[in-house]
């Protein structure tokens, strides 16, 4: 009974954590959008730092461990989930990048295909990954609970918060793509709890995006510098 009540009350409380989950997917938000548009911050000076805390925090978490994030496996339900859904969204994407400016369409792998072939490797590797940590991983562990089982209100407050980082990036398109592949991602890892698995689907809708002439919109405003 003791070790229950001190489990108990090193826990921490739901305010604490609804605290925590403004600060981190809201607050600082705006506070890297601020370091990068007003400081003049390069946006990769401000996601590095962010992105080691993040893997501060679940490392510093006893109830966390990597090394079951990363060794458990994606199963054939996900992956023919994943598949059937990108079929169908992956042509009205291409559709949709068509109908918005033919010029550009396929501009990347036409014009620039070193480039392309770059972000067809260094993207999933690097920004997929860190993403998906940060957004899916740290928000399922720690601040899943406080939906106390509502998984499509978590799923969609996932999404909202994913999108609202990416405001960054001065597009109303890159903000409504980014909520349309949160809900995705969130759904995905929250009912999986596959990280490889959402990293796959994530990396998918990346790379076509990139590859049909939609990656300008995840660009505009953005002084890599």
């Amino acid at each position: 009974m003791q070790d229950v009540a001190q489990t108990t009350r090193t826990e921490p409380s739901r305010l604490r954590l609804l605290i925590e989950m403004i600060a981190i997917y809201a607050v600082a938000p705006l506070g890297a959008y601020a370091l990068v548009f007003e400081a003049g911050v390069p946006l990769l000076g401000v996601l590095a730092p962010a992105f080691l805390a993040f893997v501060l925090v679940l490392s510093l978490d006893r109830t966390f461990s990597w090394r079951a994030l990363f060794l458990t496996p994606v199963t054939r339900a996900e992956l023919a989930g994943i598949a059937t859904l990108f079929a169908v969204l992956g042509s009205v994407i291409v559709a949709v990048a068509y109908f918005l400016d033919p010029t550009r369409f396929f501009d990347l792998p036409r014009y620039s295909p070193g480039l392309w072939l770059a972000l067809m490797v260094l993207y999933p590797l690097v920004s997929v990954t860190a993403q998906e940590i940060m957004y899916r991983v740290l928000f399922a562990h720690r601040y899943l609970k406080l939906f106390r089982g509502n998984l499509m209100l978590a799923i969609v407050t996932n999404a909202a918060l994913f999108a609202f980082s990416h405001l960054i990036f001065e597009s109303w398109v890159t903000v409504v793509v980014s909520f349309a592949g949160g809900l995705i991602f969130a759904y995905r890892y929250f009912t999986y709890r596959s990280f490889w698995g959402v990293c796959l689907e994530h990396a998918l809708y990346g790379n076509l995006i990139f590859t049909v002439g939609l990656g300008r919109y995840f660009l505009i405003g953005v002084p890599f510098g």
